[in-house]
């Protein structure tokens, strides 16, 4: 059930599809996400409308930075973010031709109650009406 943002700048032949799907495949390694269980915004930028500190913790970053926001339910042990995080990395330099040092990943937690998938309904929540 992850949603997953990913935000870069626009250039030109950028495609954000592969880096979406290194995320998604990354997600389905390392903690346990569903192949079919696929949300994604994906965001291109005109320059100046993403911003980011090009030296933050001594990693040099530059215009082919790319932000993965993934708002996912919470349970995940920090040694499964880490190998997600190194995993998206991996897949991103490999997929979409992005440095591993061009890759910010935040992850934002919440429960079960906090999704609805359509019609209204909490779907995930035990005891739900189901259209």
């Amino acid at each position: 059930m992850p949603l997953v943002q990913i935000h870069a700048l626009r250039r030109p032949g950028r495609d954000l599809t592969a880096l979406g799907d290194a995320v998604h495949q990354a997600m389905t390694e390392t903690i346990d996400v569903p192949a079919d269980d696929l949300f994604q915004v994906l965001h291109q930028h005109d320059p100046g409308h993403l911003r980011y500190h090009p030296g933050y913790l001594g990693i040099e970053r530059d215009d082919d930075v790319v932000f993965v926001a993934i708002t996912m339910r919470a349970g995940r042990t920090v040694e499964q973010k880490r190998a997600l995080y190194r995993r998206i990395t991996e897949l991103a330099a490999e997929r979409a031709g992005i440095e591993p040092r061009n890759v910010l990943v935040t992850i934002t937690e919440n429960q079960l109650c906090d999704w609805s998938f359509g019609d209204g309904v909490a779907q995930l929540v035990a005891g739900e009406r189901q259209p």
